[in-house]
């Protein structure tokens, strides 16, 4: 591919009058071919594709045996989902140049469209052979390995890219992307170090490098990259966004609250945006501004079931548990069998003293599959309280058959046996929890205090030790 020199806005603006003014006479100037291709790619770059397609209808009729034009039709075709009209046009454009790289590039991204990757590979790389200048052919080589799932090759080939094109804003996001999909952190890290110390001045190459800092867990040196991308573009609000979720993971929290407060100035507010700046007043237990926070969030994005969830939260921090359930339920409703929401709604019931409903928010989790001990510690304790103490037994025994010889489960179905008088069980149970964790004993007293001045249960406890 030859590369033509860039003509600057006020040339492109002559050049584009020019044309129009053609067009709008219906009469017939005279263009050079070059000229043609620029008013082309000044259509499609506006994404005015009719306009792209007529100026390259008027090119050919005045340079009917070149085949650039058809190409260039053919690739607006492509854009249009019009495939077929645009195999038609390619087929005649190779009747003229069959040597033309531009030509196989435009072949390649038919086949891609049709996910015929292996295909339009192929054509890249004959692309490739016949340029001058193969560098621009490596993107559509990159993203087919992409789509196959190739990403050390589609890596291979945007390195070399960026070798000589490394600001193309493009070309680093989808770098970027193998190196996520490859979770090859370090080698990215090392990559975007190499290419901000080339491009110091590209403020999306930093940008990426506090990603994968960030992903890294190196959070300071995340602050540290997006700071630089912040300054080379102060109003860069996803560089502001980033910095101030790697200030939250430094439990910096004043300071990424006025991060994320500062991304309200520079683009339209997102229920997403709102949402982490009330966690941020949640984090600092200013639970009225983050109440108001979270009410912008749901009213700027209702779909979004975390606010929700955090408004119920935040309204039982100040005491208003019953209305924060009303919040609770939103959340469900938009994510029914979200297990840690169900759990958090189960709670909030059993606070306010709602013991059916404590229940059948149990037994739901247990159906949809939570085995987590702690749930079937708590569902037993509920039932327990309910003077239910065989069925809350064969709760306890029924999880131990998923979770096998846990020790806060055996501790916690000793004791329970041990109210239900059936001493020798008891003991049995007590023993193999004490053999697995000592510390548990200490952890039973805390949760059922009663044990601990029962004279007959301090007995057997002894006996263990």
């Amino acid at each position: 591919m030859n590369r033509r020199p860039d003509k600057n806005h006020s040339d492109i603006f002559m050049l584009i009058e020019r044309y129009e003014d053609m067009v709008k006479r219906d009469l017939l100037s005279f263009f050079d071919a070059h000229e043609f291709e620029d008013i082309g790619d000044y259509y499609i770059d506006k994404g005015l594709l009719g306009e792209a397609m007529e100026s390259m209808d008027i090119a050919f009729k005045q340079y009917p045996f070149s085949a650039n034009f058809l190409i260039k039709k053919a690739q607006v075709l492509t854009i249009l989902e019009r495939l077929p009209e645009a195999v038609n046009a390619l087929e005649y454009a190779e009747t003229l140049e069959p040597s033309n790289p531009e030509l196989h590039i435009a072949k390649g991204s038919i086949l891609s469209k049709k996910r015929k990757h292996q295909n339009a590979l192929k054509h890249f790389k004959k692309a490739q052979d016949l340029s001058i200048d193969p560098v621009d052919v490596y993107p559509f080589i990159a993203f087919e390995y992409q789509c196959l799932g190739n990403f050390h090759e589609a890596i291979k080939h945007l390195i070399s890219f960026l070798e000589i094109e490394p600001e193309d804003d493009i070309a680093i996001f989808n770098i970027a992307y193998c190196f996520e999909r490859l979770e090859n952190y370090n080698e990215a890290i090392c990559f975007f170090s190499k290419l901000t110390n080339k491009t110091p001045y590209c403020e999306i190459a930093w940008y990426q490098l506090g990603l994968f800092y960030n992903k890294s867990k190196d959070y300071k040196k995340a602050v540290w990259a997006l700071d630089y991308a912040i300054l080379i573009d102060n109003s860069f609000a996803a560089g502001y966004h980033e910095k101030a979720r790697s200030l939250s993971q430094l439990g910096e929290t004043k300071k990424a609250l006025k991060t994320y407060l500062q991304t309200l100035e520079l683009q339209e507010p997102s229920g997403y945006t709102y949402l982490k700046i009330a966690l941020c007043y949640k984090e600092l237990s200013l639970f009225k501004q983050a109440i108001r926070y979270l009410t912008k969030a749901t009213h700027e994005d209702p779909q979004l079931s975390e606010a929700w969830m955090e408004m119920g939260l935040c309204l039982d921090e100040v005491n208003h548990t019953e209305e924060a359930l009303h919040y609770i339920e939103k959340a469900i409703n938009l994510n029914p069998n979200d297990l840690e929401y169900l759990y958090i709604q189960t709670k909030i019931y059993k606070k306010i003293g709602l013991i059916i409903e404590t229940d059948l928010g149990y037994k739901r989790l247990i159906d949809l599959g939570c085995n987590s001990p702690i749930i079937w510690i708590e569902y037993a304790e509920i039932i327990k309280d309910m003077n239910e103490i065989k069925d809350a037994i064969s709760i306890l025994q029924q999880s131990l058959k998923q979770n096998k010889k846990h020790p806060d489960l055996l501790f916690r179905l000793g004791a329970f046996l041990f109210l239900d008088k059936q001493i020798e069980l008891s003991k049995k149970y007590l023993q193999q929890a004490y053999s697995i964790k000592k510390e548990g004993l200490s952890e039973l007293f805390h949760h059922m205090p009663v044990l601990n001045v029962n004279k007959e249960f301090k007995l057997i406890i002894n006996s263990l030790k």
